[in-house]
């Protein structure tokens, strides 16, 4: 199955009240990773450095938040996908409900 096929299932599976994710991706060729960084530049995908079991983690925000939107990942997975990069992409830990914090009030 697809990158973007894959994840797509991921984000179905999250409660309704999701605010971000982490997503993770590993690459089946080591000699593709440097083309997979490009094509996850937009959804600002990180690079692993130590073994981690995978090499990628990518914040996915819901509508607001920190992280790239669902449908930004989604778009950066289908590059990787078109270049024919093959390999598995999952999520980890799902927060829910967390509120920005409200504006500073200097002096009130």
């Amino acid at each position: 199955m697809a990158f973007a096929d894959d994840f797509a299932a991921l984000v179905a599976e999250q409660p309704a009240d999701w605010t971000f994710f982490e997503c993770y991706l590993t690459v089946d060729d080591p000699l593709r990773l440097t083309d997979a960084r490009v094509g996850l530049a937009r959804a600002n995908a990180r690079p692993v450095r130590e073994r981690a079991g995978h090499d990628f983690e990518i914040t996915v925000a819901n509508t607001s938040g920190h992280g790239a939107t669902a449908g930004v990942v989604h778009s950066a997975l289908r590059i990787i996908d078109d270049l024919g990069i093959t390999g598995h992409v999952w999520f980890g830990a799902t927060y829910d409900a967390l509120r920005p914090a409200p504006a500073h009030r200097s002096g009130q």
